[in-house]
């Protein structure tokens, strides 16, 4: 998966020495914890970081910080240690208010890089989590919170649904990904992903997806389950490769006429109001099997037809009304349905 020009948007920070897992609950966990300066206001937040975390805290992360309404930042952190559960998160936040900011983690072959779950105000930034045995990024029933300079790479396989997704935010709003000023290159968080999905917002709404690049082995860049009022704008996705698994456990691929367009984005279950402009969508060479270009419901299909496994099987209806398109570049020996003509020809 090519991520070629924007390895330059994640600085490596300098980290303190050896320190075991960190567990933070409520404000008054931050002193206890001896692991804080600050008194946790908007004036002095806390600052937790820099560590190299050598191991993990009880719950199998290396920061949880959880029911707290106090301001903190939690930046340059290394996750120096292996962690093969794909539900294990490295920096874990719950019934988080904030305002916090979460900058400088890297982590690799851990379970999920960021969970953040009923919370809100939190500000990702710098973020490079690599080789996930589960999701790069995933984000329950929170709002405000946004991304940027940042990469997230999940790279399981055979793992449940979503396990294996480059961002996975469900019954959440106001997400911001990219499009910031601390954005200034042309891509500004990558979602690389194997088994999974690149960015799957699931009734998620309100989202603004810009200058983001979703690189994958075979479909499903980003897909809008149900949601609304998201924007993909400026953002490209790129697919090539076997996904779905046969009885014999080989990879198959899923067996359609890729267009392009259908590799990389799927807009299903009801999904409305959308508005989806100025983005590339490549994907990789036609193969045998299905061609789903002329189907019914353009933007929703079985991935995985003509395969034994369902495990990459969205399962829905068809997309909503109020769904614009606009300035698109799709590889495609022929303009798709229900779409504007590509800006490219392949």
């Amino acid at each position: 998966m090519a991520t070629a020009g924007v390895c330059a948007l994640w600085a490596s920070p300098s980290f303190a020495s050896g320190q075991a897992g960190i567990t933070i609950n409520g404000n008054a966990g931050f002193a206890s914890c001896k692991c804080a300066t600050g008194s946790g206001t908007a004036s002095n937040p806390y600052v937790i970081g820099p560590f190299a975390i050598t191991s993990p805290n009880s719950s199998g992360s290396a920061i949880t910080v959880e029911n707290t309404t106090a301001d903190f930042t939690i930046t340059g952190i290394s996750a120096n240690y292996t962690n093969t559960n794909p539900g294990d998160a490295v920096i874990h936040l719950s019934g988080v208010t904030g305002p916090a900011t979460v900058s400088n983690v890297s982590a690799n072959n851990d379970g999920i890089g960021i969970e953040i779950d009923s919370s809100s105000n939190i500000a990702l930034d710098s973020i490079s989590v690599n080789k996930m045995n589960g999701a790069g990024l995933v984000i329950k029933s929170s709002t405000n919170i946004a991304t940027s300079n940042s990469k997230y790479k999940a790279t399981s396989d055979e793992v449940p649904l979503h396990d294996a997704d480059g961002l996975y935010a469900v019954n959440s709003s106001n997400l911001q990904i990219g499009g910031v000023a601390k954005c200034p290159q042309s891509v500004c968080n990558t979602f690389d992903y194997d088994s999974g999905w690149g960015v799957y917002l699931q009734n998620t709404n309100n989202v603004t997806i810009d200058q983001a690049s979703a690189n994958a082995d075979d479909t499903g860049g980003y897909m809008l389950d149900g949601s609304s009022n998201v924007t993909i704008e400026n953002s490209t996705a790129e697919a090539g490769g076997p996904i779905c698994i046969s009885l014999n456990g080989s990879k198959e691929p899923s067996g359609y006429f890729n267009t392009g367009l259908m590799a990389n984005l799927m807009l299903f279950d009801g999904a409305h109001n959308n508005t989806i402009e100025n983005d590339t969508f490549n994907g990789f060479a036609p193969a045998s099997g299905f061609d789903i270009a002329g189907t019914p419901n353009t933007f929703y299909f079985n991935v995985c037809t003509g395969a034994d496994s369902t495990t990459f099987v969205p399962s829905g209806t068809a997309m909503g009304s109020g769904n614009v398109f606009s300035n698109l570049c799709y590889k495609t020996s022929n303009d798709v349905a229900g779409l504007p003509p590509s800006t490219c020809k392949s």
